[in-house]
C-alpha cells in the first residue's frame, strides 16, 4: 500500500476519495439517564468493565484463528494449494461463528465473481464483475431483515471489493488466479470480518516474503490496546462527560465522536488481527485518530479515514473513471460507488455525497486562494522544505486561515456524524425522516455553510 502521508487531492497522482468506515457498530450502547450523578465507579461497573470484557471474550476466537494462520502462513512443509484450502477453512469458519447468515450469499458470490473472471474480456471489457457485485448488495439490503443485513454489510463490502479489484487488475492479462489462490484470497480469515480491504498481491506475498518487522507482536499488542481504548470511550466517556441536557451543538459533536471512535476500534483491531496474522505494518495502518479529530482539512479526514479503502477507490475508481469524466464526474462516481458499496440506504448515501461536496468546494477555494495570495493555505499542507509559497504556515494570517478551515471542518463532521447516534436506529440502519429530521434540529446549518464557501469560491474563482 503506498504511504498515505504522500496522497494529495485531485490530482491524476493523488485524490481525495471517500470512504466510509469498515463499519461494525459495537454491540453495547449504556444510557444514562442521569448522568451528573454517575460516579468514576458507577461508570467501571456498569460501563467500562461489561464493555471491555465482554468485547474481548467475543473476539477471542477470532484471535485465535488468525494466530492459526499465522501459523500457516510461516509453515514451508504445506503446498501452497493446502495453504489456500486452509485459508479458506478458517474464513468459512469465522464468518459461520459471527455472521452466518451471510455465508450463503458469499459462497454463491464468490464462486460467480470467479467465473465471470474466465468470460472473454471483449463481452464485457472489465466491467463484469460490477454487476454482480451490485446485485448481491441489493439482494441483501431487499430481502434481509435490516438488523441482519446491518450487521453484515461491511462482510459483503469486503468480499466485493476484492472481487472488483482482482477482476480489474487482471482485466489486461492472460494471468487468471487459480481457484485455490482466489478462495483463500477472497475468504482469507483476518480479513474477511472486520476487513480491511488487502491486495491479491499483498495476500500471495505472505507466503513469499519476511518483511514483517520483529517487533510485530508488541504493534499487534498496541493496536489492540488502543482498539479498546477507543472502545470504552465510544460506548462510556463520550455520555459521562456530555450528558444529555448540553447544548445541542455539544451533544451534536458527542454523537459524531462517538460515532468515530467506534470506527477506531473496528479499524484497530483489524489492524491487531493484520500484524498478528503476517501482514507487513505498511498495510496494516487504516486509520490514523489525529488527523481526523484535528483535521487540517475535510480532505485529509477522508484520505486518513479508511486508507486501505481510500487507495481502493482511488486506484479501481478514480483514476480510471478521470480519463472519460473528468475531475469533478470522476469524484461524484467515486462517492457514489461508495454510497453503493455501503448499501441502499438513504442517510449513507446523503452523508458521503455531502461529503464529497464540501471536500470538493474546499479543495478548490484553498487552491484558488492559495494561488491568488501565494499562501499556504491548501488542503494538504507543504513540507517545510519544500513550501515555495511566499506566505509559509508560520505567517499570522496563513496560520489564523488555516485554523479556520480546521474548525470548518471540525464543525462539518459533529453535523454529519450526528446521522449515527446511539438511537435504536442503529441495528437496523436510519431512514430518510432520521437523517432529515437531525439536521433540522441543527437547522441545515453544515449544508448553508457548504453553500456560502461554494459562492465564495465562484466569486474568488
Amino acid at each position: 500500500m503506498e504511504d498515505a502521508d504522500t496522497t494529495v487531492f485531485y490530482n491524476d497522482e493523488d485524490d481525495c476519495l471517500d470512504y466510509e468506515c469498515l463499519h461494525s457498530n459495537v454491540e453495547y450502547d449504556y444510557d444514562y439517564t442521569d448522568s451528573e450523578k454517575e460516579t468514576l465507579h458507577d461508570l467501571y461497573q456498569h460501563c467500562l468493565s461489561p464493555s471491555l470484557f465482554d468485547t474481548g471474550h467475543y473476539i477471542l476466537p477470532l484471535l485465535g484463528s488468525t494466530i492459526l494462520f499465522r501459523l500457516l502462513v510461516h509453515t514451508e512443509y504445506i503446498s501452497h494449494q493446502v495453504f489456500h484450502i486452509l485459508s479458506v477453512i478458517i474464513g468459512l469458519y469465522i464468518i459461520q461463528y459471527y455472521v452466518h447468515e451471510s455465508l450463503i450469499v458469499l459462497i454463491v458470490f464468490v464462486l460467480f465473481s470467479y467465473g465471470i473472471l474466465h468470460v472473454p474480456k471483449r463481452l464485457h471489457k472489465g466491467a463484469g464483475i460490477f454487476l454482480p457485485s451490485l446485485l448481491i448488495i441489493a439482494y441483501c439490503e431487499l430481502s434481509m431483515q435490516p438488523v441482519i443485513w446491518h450487521r453484515i454489510r461491511s462482510v459483503i463490502m469486503t468480499m466485493v471489493m476484492k472481487a472488483i479489484s482482482v477482476a480489474i487488475d487482471t482485466n489486461d492479462s492472460n494471468n487468471l488466479p487459480d481457484v485455490y489462490s482466489y478462495m483463500g484470497y477472497m475468504f482469507c480469515g483476518v480479513t474477511c470480518l472486520f476487513g480491511p480491504w488487502v491486495s491479491f498481491k499483498d495476500y500471495l506475498s505472505l507466503r513469499y516474503s519476511n518483511s514483517q518487522t520483529r517487533w510485530w507482536i508488541i504493534c499487534s499488542i498496541g493496536f489492540a490496546f488502543l482498539s479498546f481504548v477507543f472502545l470504552s470511550i465510544s460506548n462510556c466517556w463520550t455520555q459521562w462527560i456530555f450528558v444529555d441536557n448540553s447544548w445541542k451543538w455539544l451533544i451534536a459533536y458527542r454523537d459524531a465522536l462517538s460515532f468515530r471512535t467506534s470506527h477506531y476500534f473496528v479499524s484497530y483491531i483489524a489492524s491487531a488481527l493484520l500484524v498478528l496474522g503476517g501482514f507487513p505494518l505498511s498495510s496494516s495502518t487504516i486509520v490514523k485518530p489525529l488527523y481526523i479529530e484535528f483535521p487540517r482539512s475535510l480532505v485529509q479526514v477522508v484520505v486518513f479515514w479508511n486508507i486501505p479503502m481510500h487507495h481502493w477507490l482511488k486506484t479501481y475508481i478514480f483514476r480510471p473513471s478521470i480519463k472519460n469524466l473528468g475531475k469533478f464526474g470522476a469524484v461524484i462516481i467515486t462517492y457514489l460507488i461508495s454510497s453503493l458499496l455501503h448499501g441502499l440506504n438513504f442517510q449513507l448515501a446523503a452523508v458521503l455525497l455531502s461529503l464529497g461536496f464540501y471536500t470538493y468546494v474546499e479543495f478548490q477555494l484553498r487552491a484558488t486562494l492559495a494561488d491568488t495570495f501565494d499562501a499556504c493555505v491548501t488542503s494538504k499542507q507543504c513540507t517545510k522544505k519544500k513550501c515555495m509559497h511566499k506566505y509559509n504556515s508560520h505567517n499570522c494570517m496563513v496560520f489564523m486561515t488555516n485554523l479556520m478551515f480546521s474548525f470548518g471542518a471540525i464543525f462539518h463532521l459533529a453535523y454529519l456524524g450526528l446521522m449515527f447516534d446511539t438511537s435504536d436506529l442503529q441495528e437496523t440502519g436510519y431512514s430518510y425522516n432520521h437523517t432529515i429530521n437531525k439536521w433540522a434540529e441543527l437547522g441545515f446549518a453544515s449544508h448553508w455553510v457548504a453553500l456560502a464557501t461554494y459562492c465564495i469560491y465562484l466569486l474568488t474563482k
